[in-house]
């Protein structure tokens, strides 16, 4: 009986043992599916986020070009007998509409009434002042020179989904455009294609595609991948679907590295189990708990590695980012102290003729920072590109921020946009590092760089209702603003002394001194690269204590030069050189066009006849206060000053007047303001035009 007893009591520990490792197996299994499932929810949700902001991004820029388009064919359309006829303007501005590709085109007036439709019986229906729905959003197109896109939307007459992009007309009101899903798929399908080549989400095997409303891939993971039909992946793979303005997007990601293995789990506790059933309740729950621990480091890990790839495609990396655009230059860099930072950079077109700048940084570290800086990031962003004064785009992105900020987090900017006729930089300090103003001291070729300090704001995501107010700063040619974040500065040494402002400024003193370039051709700044330089040879050892995020813009002005033979080919050449300059600048007219041919033909000519030159040069600037255009010519022949010979008398029978003469005269008095010099054995004639 006594054995009998003893081998009951074996059994049913060794019962209970099992029992008790089965059932610490099954809530195991069940306790880290449910939170991986969790965490891949949360990661494709940011990921779709992420898509999301970058075809709307695309979508939108070509929807505003069509709206261009059709706002120049608008002029021409005006003009016509038939464009005060309901009937027939209705009809005219359905075949465009059909021609270009849109389903809606919509004309209001100066006061918000629509008065022109390819819907005849919307003409006159709608008033978009008093309107109450979506449509009033475009009312800020009467006031504000800029451009207004809404996402893909119900209709509220038709219920219909379209997307409507508005364009201010310059004579007053603004031009409307509606597109269908069906319409965006063809007009944006270019402008989406290969948007996510590169873009691997958890591992080689997954990613996101891009596809047409019938399933054909125009964005793979994959450089080529395209054309193909999209097919279910398979039970193997995690795969969830989004329609995005109008395109549905897919998300693929393998099972296998999202799951821990249970095989691998269930095998190993085991096996523990039968060395030790006496001990197997303690050793199976440490096994499994440090199991656990590694699998979840790994995932998280995994998770980090993900999170610092998606943080980086966010962030702007090709340089130059405006090919053909040369009046200014923009590089930036971000050096990250951990997997994920918390700062960020951007710089995009947000007008015409702006371009938005900024560098900013996110209180906190890690994941939750990276959140945050992602929501920052594309909230000011999709503000600012809506075409706001940026006091407004601030203001606007601070009540966003605050808004379901639990975590109390913050951030601080300094945040830019520059026109780039006049250099004129318009700005807002929301409690960030005061810039460097690197100052072009001219002929000389030198550069100075001194704090620009302001009076800066409160930082963003802290409260709401704080109204942002902005100030300006002027930059001459040549001029440089040098944005950081306090990583730079605030990177201590063995001794625990901060790099600090005032090493900061003489080191970058230092480096221009020494002749490091601003930037290279390529559009690659070295000072940026040498400024971490200084700042490792002053940490020696001590690890990265923040991260470390620089821009730099420098603005080279309106100014475009070439040089010419001394031919009648040379004056050819010059004249289309003039005139894709005139293109380029944008604001002189047919009138204006007309007299700088005649200055350049009359000019060159006398180059051409007279100075045995080896070559002329022909230099346009835009003078900053937009309102005059200089033309400076400049050739090595002969010394000679047309202006010093008297004008012909033109109150004389032409027999009686001596040849030449007449066409410097015409310059002349054509021109604003005209002077000559003879500098470095070179003629150099300018002439001011008025536009």
């Amino acid at each position: 009986m006594k054995m009998s007893a003893q081998k009951k009591l074996v059994w049913r520990l060794i019962v209970a043992v099992l029992v008790a490792f089965a059932a610490s197996m099954v809530l195991t299994w069940l306790l880290h599916e449910n939170m991986s499932r969790n965490e891949m929810d949360r990661l494709v949700e940011n990921v779709f986020d992420d898509v999301e902001v970058k075809i709307r991004e695309k979508v939108d820029q070509r929807l505003i070009r069509q709206a261009m388009t059709v706002r120049d064919r608008l002029y021409t359309m005006r003009t016509k007998a038939w464009w005060n006829d309901p009937d027939e303007s209705s009809r005219q501005l359905r075949v465009l509409a059909d021609e270009l590709g849109v389903d809606e085109i919509c004309v209001a007036d100066a006061k918000g009434m629509l008065t022109h439709s390819a819907r005849r019986e919307e003409v006159g229906a709608l008033d978009f002042v008093k309107d109450e729905g979506q449509a009033h959003e475009f009312v800020a197109l009467l006031t504000e020179k800029s451009e207004l896109t809404q996402p893909l939307l119900p209709n509220s007459l038709r219920g219909e989904m379209v997307k409507y992009v508005g364009v201010w007309i310059p004579d007053g009101g603004f031009l409307q455009i509606g597109c269908s899903p069906k319409s965006l798929q063809n007009l944006a399908r270019t402008a989406v294609t290969g948007l996510t080549h590169g873009w691997h989400v958890s591992g080689d095997d997954g990613g996101i595609y891009i596809t047409t409303s019938k399933g054909t891939i125009i964005s793979h993971p994959e450089n080529g991948g395209e054309g193909g039909q999209w097919r279910d992946p398979g039970e193997d793979f995690y795969c969830q679907t989004r329609a995005i303005e109008g395109f549905p997007v897919y998300i693929a990601i393998p099972k296998k590295t999202a799951i821990v293995e249970r095989r691998v789990l269930v095998a190993t506790s085991a096996f523990l189990n039968g060395m030790a059933l006496v001990l197997a309740a303690f050793l199976v729950g440490i096994v499994i708990a440090s199991y656990v621990r590694g699998q979840i480091a790994a995932q998280v890990a995994k998770e980090m590695a993900m999170a610092s790839e998606i943080q980086e495609s966010a962030i702007p990396r090709t340089f130059p980012p405006f090919p053909g655009e040369h009046r200014i230059d923009i590089f930036a860099s971000m050096l990250t102290a951990k997997d994920v930072g918390g700062d960020f950079y951007d710089f995009y077109f947000s007008g015409q003729k702006k371009v938005t700048f900024l560098v900013a940084d996110v209180s906190g570290k890690g994941i939750p920072a990276a959140l945050f800086m992602m929501r920052a990031k594309a909230s000011i962003k999709g503000i600012a590109q809506t075409g706001k004064p940026l006091a407004e785009v601030v203001t606007e992105a601070n009540e966003v921020l605050s808004r379901d900020n639990g975590a109390n987090m913050f951030v601080t900017a300094w945040i830019g946009e520059i026109d780039l006729d006049s250099g004129i930089v318009t700005y807002v300090n929301a409690g960030h590092n005061p810039p460097l103003l690197i100052s072009s001291s001219g002929e000389t070729g030198g550069c100075h760089a001194s704090y620009f300090r302001s009076q800066p704001g409160v930082v963003l995501g802290v409260m709401p209702g704080i109204e942002y107010k902005s100030e300006t700063l002027a930059l001459k040619p040549g001029d440089a603003l040098y944005l950081y974040t306090d990583g730079i500065t605030e990177q201590p040494d063995r001794g625990n002394v901060l790099f600090g402002e005032e090493r900061l400024a003489d080191a970058i003193n230092g480096l221009l001194a020494a002749g490091t370039p601003l930037f290279f051709q390529d559009s690659k700044s070295p000072i940026l690269g040498a400024v971490l330089a200084c700042i490792k040879a002053h940490a020696l050892d001590v690890e990265q204590a923040d991260d470390c995020t620089q821009l730099i813009l420098r603005y080279n002005g309106s100014k475009y030069a070439r040089r010419f033979a001394p031919t009648q080919q040379g004056i050819a050449e010059a004249s289309a050189f003039l005139d894709a300059t005139i293109e380029r600048l944008g604001c002189v007219n047919g009138a204006e066009s007309a007299k700088m041919h005649i200055v350049l033909d009359e000019i060159a000519s006398n180059v051409v006849k007279h100075s045995c030159a080896s070559h002329f040069e022909m230099e346009l600037e835009l003078l900053h206060d937009l309102r005059r255009v200089k033309m400076t010519f400049a050739d090595d022949g002969k010394a000679f000053d047309p202006l010093a010979h008297t004008d012909p008398d033109t109150t004389l029978p032409a027999s009686d007047r001596a040849i030449g003469g007449l066409g410097i005269m015409m310059v002349k008095r054509m021109a604003a303001a005209i002077a000559y010099n003879r500098r470095s054995d070179r003629n150099v004639l300018t002439v001011e035009l008025a536009i």
